[in-house]
């Protein structure tokens, strides 16, 4: 009896023993499990602060920003790439400023330093509460386009991009679309009306509103600015009188999206329109070229080279001792005879069908987390064009730039075409002189462009990841 207590005695003091260990070793690892919490947390909280100017998000929705070099227009190479974690849609844009380039995203204005544009360095982001699109370069600021409201950010300091002012058109009207000239914005409203605000310092004043007149198309502004001229559609001219007036007075035209949904890039001379009508013909062309030409001009040197505008075959009138003139373009016609002409005539070429290689970036980098990290990159994608393709598949026209006379072109099957806008007689040969070249680009599909001196910049959704 005796025997069975002890032994009882003992189990309960060996239970107690291994039970007393069990609970130590518990309380030892829930007490660093919370002193670790403690001690993360610091850094957790730095990570999320970072994370609300850089939220992660899923890896598909993604976004990408290439840098071509193209001081050989001829042969314009991909020098650097920037894939960004964040959706892109066809509003948001890029643009340059100083040494810097500014791209939107769904939700987001990014900022890169391109002083080194073979090597471009990405700073910083800034988040929005709401979708934005478009992005305008004024100065020290940047105006972020949304569809109720323009915000205007200060990048003076462009590591630290700040939201300085936001402005609403008047009774709230949605935004159609808004440019920016000479300290004013030009804000297009879909109620028929455009808004002119003075913006100097990054606080917006109404200045006045223009009632849109119901066969409006274009706007010009006028010599006593902010005032704007409306040129209206015509269907008998085939050069609209407003047109012609403003291509002569080099008053250029605002960059507003027509009354038919069409973009509008102009320059002092020219002015591009995209997806027109042809008035010959029932089908669309790509783009619409007004130029002028005039004799003055013709006979200024611009890198040691004579230069004129050029003319369409299209259509073309005189005008006050000046050609105004109108000019179809067709981008994968015209790339496609390009391309054809570069093979000659060789039969074998021409039946086992030109070869194009889409462009691999000399360096290519992901942002994740606030940080850019160079990354690998997947082979080059060949194209063949055998003889019976009519035109090259370039794709619809997304985005056009014009800069010293050459039209820039981005396509959505991801190809940059570049062409002339002016003759330049001792450089080009041939009997087709305007196009210069087309270039594959990544498998993307570009949405906006942006062009500076010596290269070109593309915002683009990845079509492997859409």
């Amino acid at each position: 009896m005796l025997k069975f207590i002890a032994k009882s005695i003992f189990s309960f003091m060996i239970v107690t023993l291994l039970f007393s260990i069990v609970s130590i070793g518990c309380s030892s690892r829930a007490l660093y499990k919370n002193q670790q919490d403690v001690l993360e947390q610091p850094k957790k909280n730095t990570l999320e602060q970072h994370q609300r100017t850089v939220p992660s998000t899923k890896p598909q929705e993604t976004s990408i920003f290439t840098v071509i070099e193209i001081e050989d227009i001829e042969y314009p190479t991909l020098a650097a790439s920037i894939r960004f974690p964040f959706r892109v849609h066809p509003n948001n844009t890029v643009v340059l400023s100083g040494q810097h380039a500014y791209l939107t995203t769904e939700k987001h204005l990014h900022v890169i330093n391109v002083s080194l544009p073979q090597r471009p360095s990405y700073l910083t982001s800034l988040e929005f509460p709401d979708k934005i699109g478009k992005v305008l370069a004024s100065g020290d600021h940047l105006v972020i386009v949304t569809p109720e409201k323009f915000h205007l950010v200060d990048v003076s300091q462009p590591l630290q991009p700040v939201i300085e002012s936001t402005g609403y058109l008047p009774q709230q009207h949605p935004i159609k679309d808004l440019d920016v000239l000479d300290d004013h914005l030009y804000v297009l409203g879909e109620n028929d009306h455009l808004y002119i605000f003075y913006a100097p310092r990054g606080h917006a004043q109404l200045v006045k509103a223009v009632e849109l007149s119901p066969r409006w198309w274009l706007f010009s502004p006028k010599a006593d600015r902010p005032n704007v001229q409306q040129i209206e559609v015509s269907m008998l001219e085939r050069l609209p009188n407003g047109i012609s007036e403003s291509l002569r007075s080099q008053r250029g035209f605002l960059q507003l999206r027509s009354s038919k949904n069409q973009k509008v890039r102009a320059s002092p001379h020219c002015l591009v329109i995209d997806q027109i009508q042809n008035p010959m013909r029932s089908a669309r062309c790509d783009l619409l070229i007004y130029s002028e030409y005039t004799k003055g001009y013709d006979e200024q040197e611009k890198n040691g080279a004579r230069f004129k505008y050029l003319f369409g075959k299209d259509y073309s009138i005189g005008m006050g001792g000046g050609i105004l003139a109108a000019e179809l373009y067709y981008v994968g016609a015209e790339g496609l005879h390009h391309l054809k002409a570069k093979e000659g005539n060789d039969p074998l070429k021409r039946k086992e069908g030109m070869t194009l290689t889409r462009g691999k970036p000399k360096i290519a980098y992901a942002v994740s987390a606030g940080e850019m990290q160079q990354i690998t990159q997947y082979p080059p994608e060949t194209i063949v064009l055998n003889d019976k393709q009519l035109e090259l598949p370039v794709g619809s026209v997304t985005d056009f730039q014009i800069l010293d006379g050459l039209l820039y072109v981005v396509s959505a099957n991801g190809f940059l075409s570049i062409r002339s806008l002016i003759a330049v007689e001792e450089y080009f040969q041939g009997d087709d002189p305007q196009f210069i070249s087309v270039t594959p680009l990544q498998a993307n599909e570009p949405i906006s462009l942006a062009v500076g001196k010596g290269f070109a910049y593309v915002l683009a959704t990845p079509k492997d990841t859409k």
